[in-house]
């Protein structure tokens, strides 16, 4: 299912963070893999049987994650493009190399806050794989989905600002 964000829901996190978010995705697709990534509006990435996504948390203010969704075709053209060979979707090294690309891309979002005094620390990347897989964020948390294409093929970012500054912290009841 698409989400559909309303207008007020187009800040979730603040101006500095989504644009070092989209900084790095231009630049982690653009410059090191190659493939110039376009941002399209109104994605219709939602229905592909086989994906990989990879999610990487920041504990600076605010908290936030960052997650990287490759349908399966994307995800075999975007690893041979990062290795220089293949590397079958199905394979033991996929999780791992979709783990070292979110990796990249959140030490570049790091490197761009703190050049304008953020701290950013951030978590270990934790890789998921499968058919019609979501990956569902604590209920009071808001969350953003950047659509992108590229000549391998269309990938998603989906930013989730955490609704407590400790997202781990769950409450008892109902």
């Amino acid at each position: 299912m698409a989400e559909t964000l309303s207008p007020s829901a187009a800040a979730v996190l603040p101006e500095a963070v989504e644009t070092a978010v989209r900084a790095a995705a231009a630049g982690f697709f653009g410059g090191h893999l190659g493939l110039d990534p376009a941002e399209v509006v109104g994605d219709s990435f939602d229905g592909h049987p086989a994906a990989i996504t990879a999610v990487i948390s920041f504990f600076g203010d605010p908290v936030f994650s960052v997650m990287l969704g490759l349908p399966e075709a994307t995800a075999v053209a975007v690893a041979e493009k990062f290795c220089g060979f293949e590397v079958p979707f199905d394979g033991p090294d996929m999780g791992d190399l979709v783990g070292e690309l979110v990796n990249v891309m959140a030490g570049e979002i790091t490197a761009r806050l703190e050049a304008g005094g953020k701290k950013a620390p951030m978590s270990l990347p934790t890789v998921a794989r499968g058919r019609n897989v979501e990956l569902l964020p604590p209920a009071d948390a808001r969350t953003e989905r950047l659509a992108y294409t590229t000549a391998a093929g269309g990938f998603w970012l989906k930013l989730v600002r955490a609704g407590s500054s400790h997202p781990g912290t769950r409450r008892s009841g109902l």
